[in-house]
Parts: C-alpha cells; sequence; structure tokens
C-alpha cells in the first residue's frame, strides 16, 4: 500500500534529486491547514509568481529620473508686467505638465513640448520672489522640481489707463449669485457645457491714479460668444434660457480674478474677443457701457483654429481680422492683445494686466 511521504522526507527526495524546479507533492489540504500556502511554497523552494510580478509593476512605475530647470525672460519687472517663464524637463522626451509656482502659490500651468513648457506670469505685489518649476511626472518619468529663481518687483511709479473698448450689444446684467463663478463654461445649473479650446485666464487690476496699487474689490464680468460665435441669454440668438460662458469675479488682495472658459468663436463683422466690465470706485454700479474693454488674441491663433481645430473649423476663416476689427485697430489700438502660453491641444493659460479708470475712447 502506498503512503503519502511525509514532508521531511519530500524535502530531502528533492534535494537529493537535484532539480530545483521539482515541488514535492504533498498531502494540500493537510499542509496548507498547517503553514498556510506562502509559507509551504517557500519552505518547498517554489517561487510566488504573482508577488514578484507585482512587485516588478511597482518599481518600474517612474522609473526614469528627470531634472527641471527653470529660466525667467527678466530678473526685475514692475507690477503688472509679464515676464515668461520656461521649464526645460530631460530627458525631452518627458510628457505631461509643469506647474509653475510663486512661493507656495500656483502661478499657472503649461503643458511640456520637446521638453519645455512656458508660461506668462504677471506679479501685482512687490518684492522678491521665489519661482519654482515643478513637473508633476508621468507613468515612465518620475517627477522633479527646480532651484528657485528669483524675480525682484518693484511697484510701479506710472502706468497708463487701459484704454475702452464699447460694450456691444450682448452683455446682460448678472446680479444673480450664480454668475459669481470663476468657471463659466456652463449654464448656472451646470448643464450644456461648451467645447472648445480650453482658456485659464487671469486677470490683474490696478490703480493707475493711486501709483498702480492693486485694487481689492473690483467686480470682473465677463462675457463672450461660444466656438460657433452664439452668445447665451439672447432672445436674437434663440438663447434665452441658456448662461453659458457669462460670469464674474471680485479681485482679492492682489488685485486678482481668475476664470476657466474656452477660446471664443467669431461672428460676422468682429475678429475674436472677450468682453470686460469693471466695476469699482471709479464705476460702481453704472452698466451703462463705461469701464469696458475688450481681449484680442493673435491673429496666427484665430487662422489655425479656423483652418484646422475642431470645433472652430467648422466656421471657416473669418473674413474680419484683428486689423481689421474696429475694436481692435481703431479703439484699443491694439494694446489689449494677449499672450497665451499652452498648445491647441492641452489648451492656453494667459494673464492680463488692468489699469482703472478705462480711459474712453
Amino acid at each position: 500500500m502506498s503512503k503519502t511521504l511525509p514532508f521531511r522526507a519530500s524535502a530531502g527526495a528533492m534535494h537529493d534529486d537535484g532539480d530545483p524546479h521539482w515541488c514535492p507533492q504533498l498531502d494540500r489540504r493537510v499542509a496548507v491547514r498547517l503553514v498556510g500556502m506562502s509559507t509551504l511554497a517557500a519552505m518547498a523552494g517554489c517561487k510566488a509568481a504573482a508577488t514578484t510580478a507585482s512587485t516588478v509593476a511597482s518599481t518600474t512605475t517612474g522609473a526614469a529620473a528627470t531634472a527641471t530647470t527653470l529660466k525667467a525672460s527678466a530678473t526685475t519687472a514692475e507690477t503688472g508686467a509679464a515676464i515668461t517663464l520656461t521649464a526645460t524637463v530631460s530627458p525631452s522626451a518627458a510628457t505631461g505638465s509643469v506647474t509653475f509656482y510663486d512661493g507656495s502659490a500656483s502661478l499657472g500651468t503649461g503643458t511640456l513640448s520637446s521638453g519645455a513648457a512656458t508660461l506668462a506670469a504677471t506679479f501685482s505685489t512687490a518684492g522678491a520672489h521665489a519661482l519654482t518649476a515643478v513637473y508633476g511626472g508621468s507613468s515612465t518619468y518620475a517627477a522633479s522640481t527646480s532651484a528657485a529663481v528669483s524675480i525682484t518687483v518693484s511697484g510701479a511709479t506710472a502706468c497708463a489707463e487701459t484704454l475702452e473698448g464699447e460694450e456691444g450689444p450682448y452683455f446682460v446684467e448678472d446680479s444673480a449669485s450664480g454668475y459669481d463663478r470663476s468657471n463659466i463654461l456652463t449654464n448656472l445649473d451646470g448643464s450644456d457645457a461648451q467645447t472648445g479650446v480650453p482658456l485659464a485666464l487671469t486677470l490683474y487690476v490696478f490703480d493707475s491714479e493711486k501709483s498702480c496699487a492693486a485694487m481689492d474689490g473690483v467686480q470682473v464680468d465677463i462675457w463672450h460668444c461660444n466656438a460657433s460665435g452664439l452668445y447665451s441669454a439672447e432672445s436674437s440668438q434663440s438663447t434665452t434660457s441658456d448662461s453659458w460662458l457669462r460670469g464674474y469675479q471680485i479681485t482679492d488682495a492682489n488685485g486678482k480674478v481668475q476664470f476657466t472658459t474656452i477660446i471664443p468663436g467669431w461672428y460676422s463683422g468682429r475678429t475674436t474677443h472677450i468682453h470686460l466690465r469693471l466695476r469699482s470706485s471709479y464705476d460702481s454700479t453704472d452698466d451703462s457701457g463705461s469701464n469696458t474693454m475688450q481681449l484680442f488674441f493673435d491673429q496666427t491663433l484665430i487662422d489655425t483654429l479656423a483652418a484646422s481645430v475642431s470645433p472652430y473649423s467648422s466656421e471657416g476663416a473669418n473674413p474680419t481680422t484683428n486689423a481689421s476689427d474696429r475694436v481692435y485697430a481703431q479703439q484699443e489700438d491694439g494694446t489689449t492683445l494677449m499672450t497665451l502660453s499652452g498648445s491647441t491641444a492641452e489648451g492656453y493659460t494667459a494673464s492680463f494686466s488692468i489699469y482703472l479708470p478705462i480711459a474712453a475712447a
């Protein structure tokens, strides 16, 4: 009558046989109850394949080291002046995004392209600013942080008032509490999100009559058309029940507000633009069209969107360019053209400084 070999004899047989891959035939029910499967495998010389595979997977994630460096287009500036920040991540094959910081405060994010990401930053407070760039890493490349770059910002002694741009026909009084929002992509109830190239817009408001000091408590209203050239809340456009791409924010102690939106499309007779109204001590309640302005986009970007980027390309090229637009060319003299950082694939960031009171055209 055959018998199951004792565990000790089986282990010795494996040793005598000289085959390290051989595992003994044990009474598994008894063995598992006594020592558990993982311990049994170790005693018998069997490898735990699942555990090994898990270990390998966890050690390969983010294994490739990276190095991030940061450069600024200038090391000194006045408040309100833009400085271009460029982060370089090596190896250049690294993908993802870089976030730029002023101390612990985020200035914005740039998308890596061929190992570089840029951001146009504006500073509203004088003094020394320690800037860093943080690469967030990816499934292949590890995160890394640049050394700090010091920027000295001085208070502007003089600044020119921002030029006025007409209110236009599509302003809607937005006193409802829901319009007090940073993200204006949807209706107030969160429905009907508008599609297009993302735009993260940061605005700074300064007082040109008080040594260009940052202005807090200013209500900054924003409204613009969608990628198809339509405005919400307009009976003429059959959008009376909509409220997308409209809202306002109140400036903080640094004169700063931020909006999450998209790059607008165009409609007949106008180039691509964004409307703003600023209600402050210079214009606290008036909604008759004073202290209004418009922001504009680089013509090359506008042409690129029309030619090859959906949903803008479905509208075709706009016959009205910046140069032929009455507000851009005649009212604001091209002074409210924004500088953007980013790409059509990942979206853009922009920063712009406004000096009150706005000068009448």
